[in-house]
């Protein structure tokens, strides 16, 4: 039986296995978000991205394919099946 997919919080793509809270530690491999569970809100700076916001994340992945422009190069398009 194949584990359900949960969408990136930042780019929604369904990369993440299992929910956000079990994936510590995760990298999406299409926007190259770092699941942060201690984030409380989408302006708090985000220590496992480096002090990016989400909502900062977010609005690069809709221009830039990427929530970080220095990861761009590790970065990928989401498979057909990760779309949201």
């Amino acid at each position: 039986m194949k584990a359900e997919q949960f969408p990136c919080p930042c780019c929604g793509c369904l990369t993440f296995p299992g929910s956000p809270a079990d994936a510590l530690a995760y990298i999406c491999p299409v926007c190259m978000w770092e699941n942060d569970l201690f984030i409380a809100f989408n302006d708090e700076p985000s220590d496992e991205n480096h002090g990016l916001t989400l909502n900062q994340g977010r609005a690069n992945y809709r221009t830039l394919g990427v929530c970080d422009p220095r990861l761009a190069p590790y970065a990928r398009k989401p498979f057909p099946k990760e779309l949201p």
